[in-house]
């Protein structure tokens, strides 16, 4: 049989625009300079074109191109009316009124012990600041206590206030909100969207008697719905690559759509009718099922799938695809930027362009259709997105493609069986939960196999960003081509031997590209380095930093605003137990991940400072005594020692304990500083001092001393005493930062004070994890580079 020819006059178009989008919305001032040079190019083309009567296809590429870069220049402007951007810039406080465009999603509080958090899309239509009421449109970014917010739903309009900031660049939100109060409910979602609501409350009702992981899991699987996943099951999926059962996209509305068209022709419509009844029932699943990337994606296709129909046209895999790319991308140039849009157009690529021609080879060697597809599917859906996948989460799982073929026979019974039970839980609730009950057996198989995936230690990290994704490219090239030659070798008559070898010879090179891929995620060799004595901690705007101890012990100095981010760098050392955790005060980005910290791991003591600010204070003691540990206070002059390091404490003195209602700097002055010793190694840590507090320190400091490394105060904020920098001459300085603060860290003058000095410095916002390794003798630098995959988690808390 042969092969189908590709159509692929529309690729160019669709990636060429895509790359306009990803950039435009990302530089917005160039972007209308190439928007007027682009109309220009459309217009003198269509004349050459029109005198010389040649194919089109350049200009089909020039329009689709222009197209969205004038979709992002009318949507900046509209966005831009009111001078939102500035009045964020000012951080003004302002009363709003909007529709939500997004359920609440739980977010971490920006300080230890908060309210709970959620985080709300809202596209703004009235603001009132600075005595001004403006009438605009700008999609915003809210942060809001969870209490009241949580409650809101999409497409409600509602009233609210708050604080103003500035958004990332290439975001789509104007400006951030840092909400005050509850929202007032102005007016009611839209007749579709109640009736989606009441549909996802339904199928909600209806799972409620079975176990949590079903509870949490089939909702997701029907209509997106992950409010109830359960958190270690969906790092289980994660883990394994499962994460896109509960992304709906293309299989969910290929199911909706082959049912309504089912039941239209058992109604005896005809086929344009059955073709309608199709695209509106694609547009109700699109509102239940949230417009999300994936969904949008899969609709459009199928809009466009449809639309060739209706038309009598033939209709091919990836004209669809670039038709829906462009589409959605002149719709929302944002999308490009996007990781789930990403994804979910390359799964569908890969099925059209790999998938089948896979599963028709392994038919040829006489394996069943269906066997063949459930093989072919997932492998291809890997290779193509494993690039883009290690940008989230620098591992490679070798178990994703079983876990795939393994839960393949199941997602379809529990998607169609739980799309039954929504729509009958208005009708009849109990039918419903009748309904419900083997499609949650169907997500408790999924279940069981990702958490039993997630179990098995065969995950191989792999360097974090780009280094990342180019070497699994090139892993997935190696792993295929050994494929392929293993198939060839099937078929290589009575010279199997040459493709047998080649094969081998690539699975090889794959092993030794594992092997070896984990040593390159920085400049400086392995991760850890086997010799390491100090590591800084990429914990984004905080303070962590340890000490080595012992071969799989340290000690932790502060431990971040997360309790995440610090659990992964003391993972990534291979530390199950920390001699000593010093917490310098009672500031949020110190304490905020002491949790994760303790989490898992022997703890000897944790010391504090002798100012103890409530309830901070009193959730650290909460902690420490869960942890089997005990509390202690360290002022000026003590002295310690745990494992192999020894310290003494330079400040604070113990008379801070009597001071009342402290201000932030009076508690930042209070940092316990400490002149430790790690393996002959001199380290000076300064928690958040400011300038007289570092004044005070230097003086407790014995005459003559230098000192190896500096832990610089306060995140490099200007707040400096250049004293102590002349005096102690550090051979380096540790600036824990965050890439993502909005308070100028680390300062130009601190920076500009630390060179004078000569000192070398190491930045967690520029270097990621930071160490230092070696002897005084011969004391090395290393850098880790940032995880991608934890950025936003990082940026979180850089929000004064």
């Amino acid at each position: 049989m042969s092969e189908p020819v590709l159509d692929l006059r529309l690729v160019a178009a669709a990636v060429l625009a895509w790359a306009a989008a990803a950039t435009a919305v990302a530089h917005p001032a160039p972007a209308r300079a190439a928007l007027l040079a682009g109309a220009a190019a459309v217009a003198l083309t269509g004349a050459v074109l029109l005198v010389t009567r040649r194919g089109a296809r350049p200009l089909l590429v020039l329009v689709a191109v222009t197209l969205v870069l004038a979709s992002v220049v009318l949507h900046q402007a509209r966005a831009a009316q009111g001078g939102t951007a500035d009045l964020a810039a000012d951080r003004v406080a302002v009363s709003a009124t909007g529709v939500v465009r997004s359920d609440p999603r739980p977010v971490p509080p920006p300080r230890a012990g908060g309210p709970p958090r959620v985080v709300v899309e809202v596209s703004v239509s009235g603001l009132r600041a600075c005595g001004r009421t403006l009438s605009l449109a700008a999609p915003v970014t809210v942060f809001a206590d969870a209490d009241g917010w949580s409650r809101v739903r999409l497409g409600q309009r509602v009233g609210f206030r708050g604080r103003l900031g500035p958004a990332a660049a290439g975001e789509r939100a104007v400006a951030v909100v840092s909400a005050t109060g509850r929202p007032v409910v102005l007016a009611a979602p839209a007749a579709p969207y109640r009736g989606a609501e009441r549909l996802r409350e339904g199928l909600r009702r209806a799972v409620e008697p079975q176990p949590a992981d079903a509870r949490g899991l089939l909702p997701g699987l029907v209509v997106g719905d992950t409010s109830r996943l359960p958190a270690d099951l969906e790092e289980a999926m994660r883990a394994v690559g499962l994460t896109h059962l509960t992304a709906v996209s293309g299989a969910n509305t290929t199911l909706v759509a082959g049912l309504l068209v089912l039941a239209a022709s058992w109604l005896g419509f005809g086929r344009r009718a059955r073709l309608a009844v199709a695209a509106v029932g694609l547009a109700g699943f699109v509102v239940l099922a949230r417009p999300d990337p994936s969904v949008l994606r899969a609709a459009v296709m199928g809009a466009v799938g449809l639309t060739g129909l209706a038309a009598g046209r033939p209709v091919r895999g990836v004209p669809v695809l670039a038709t829906a790319v462009l589409a959605l991308l002149v719709a929302d140039p944002w999308l490009a930027r996007e990781f789930g849009f990403v994804l979910s157009v390359l799964a569908t690529a890969a099925l059209v362009l790999l998938g089948s021609p896979f599963a028709r080879r392994l038919e040829g060697l006489g394996l069943p259709r269906a066997v063949a597809l459930a093989l072919a599917v997932p492998v291809a859906a890997q290779a193509v997105c494993g690039p883009v996948l290690v940008l989230l989460q620098p591992s490679v799982n070798p178990v994703s493609v079983p876990a795939n073929v393994l839960v393949a026979p199941a997602v379809a019974p529990a998607t169609v069986l739980g799309l039954a039970a929504t729509l009958l839980a208005p009708l009849s609730p109990t039918a419903a939960t009748w309904a419900a009950w083997p499609a949650g057996l169907c997500a408790g198989w999924i279940a069981l196999v990702a958490r039993a995936a997630a179990r098995l230690p065969v995950a191989v990290a792999v360097p974090a960003g780009a280094a990342g994704a180019v070497v699994v490219l090139i892993l997935t090239a190696l792993l295929l081509g050994a494929g392929a030659a293993l198939l060839r070798s099937r078929r290589a008559g009575s010279r199997p031997r040459r493709w047998l070898a080649l094969a081998l010879a690539l699975v090889l090179s794959g092993a030794g590209l594992v092997r070896c891929a984990p040593r390159w995620g920085g400049p400086s060799g392995p991760w850890p380095p086997p010799d390491w004595l100090v590591v800084g901690c990429d914990v984004g705007q905080g303070d962590a930093v340890v000490l080595r101890s012992g071969p799989t012990a340290g000690v932790l100095v502060d431990a971040g605003p997360d309790d995440v981010l610090v659990d992964g760098c003391l993972d990534r050392l291979g530390l199950d137990r920390l001699d000593a955790v010093v917490l310098t005060h009672f500031h949020a980005d110190h304490v905020g991940g002491l949790a994760g910290a303790l989490r898992g791991r022997e703890v000897g003591a944790v010391l504090v400072s002798p100012l103890a600010v409530q309830p901070t204070a009193a959730r650290v003691e909460r902690l420490t005594a869960e942890a089997g540990a005990a509390v202690a206070v360290v002022s000026a002059g003590r002295r310690g020692s745990a494992g192999t390091v020894t310290w003494t404490a330079l400040g604070p003195p113990a008379r801070v304990a009597g001071a009342t209602a402290p201000d932030s700097s009076q508690v930042n002055d209070s940092s316990v500083a400490l002149l430790a010793d790690v393996g002959g190694v001199r380290v000076l840590l300064t928690g958040d001092l400011e300038r007289d507090g570092q004044r005070r320190a230097l003086a407790e400091v014995p005459a003559g001393t230098t000192v190896d490394v500096v832990k610089v105060a306060h995140h490099g904020s200007a707040n400096q005493f250049p004293g102590l920098y002349t005096r102690l001459r550090p051979r380096v300085a540790v600036v824990e930062v965050g890439e993502v603060n909005d308070y100028g860290h680390p300062a130009a003058s601190t920076l500009e004070l630390l060179a004078a000095t000569g000192t070398r410095v190491l930045r967690t916002d520029t270097g990621g994890d930071v160490a230092l390794a070696g002897s005084p003798a011969a004391l090395r630098t290393l850098v880790r580079g940032s995880d991608p995959a934890q950025a936003a988690r990082r940026a979180r808390y850089g929000d004064g």
